[in-house]
């Protein structure tokens, strides 16, 4: 099943700029190994804004599963998430 999932996180005030760079570190490690493993088919990054992707999993409890795994999903200031399908085959029928 496709989804796109948009996420925007913000820094803490609180929190120091090596720390925050770590933690985006692991995050890209995290996202990297799941595009690997085809789970996310696509990423974009929204300049000024946050990250555009779009995860072909098993069904929305996987998604919210890897969601919540994220390195940074304490810090999403928001997330958007839709389901989607491919209109290609239907276009080639027309």
């Amino acid at each position: 099943m496709l989804f796109s999932v948009r996420l925007v996180s913000r820094q803490p005030h609180d929190m120091n700029p090596e720390s925050w760079q770590s933690l985006v570190t692991e995050q890209l490690r995290f996202v990297k190994s799941l595009h690997e493993q085809g789970k996310i088919r696509a990423i974009y990054r929204e300049a000024g804004l946050g990250v555009l992707a779009v995860f072909d999993v098993a069904d929305a409890r996987e998604l919210d599963q890897l969601l919540a795994q994220l390195p940074m999903a304490p810090y999403f200031e928001s997330t958007s998430v839709h389901a989607m399908w491919d209109m290609v085959p239907s276009l080639e029928s027309v």
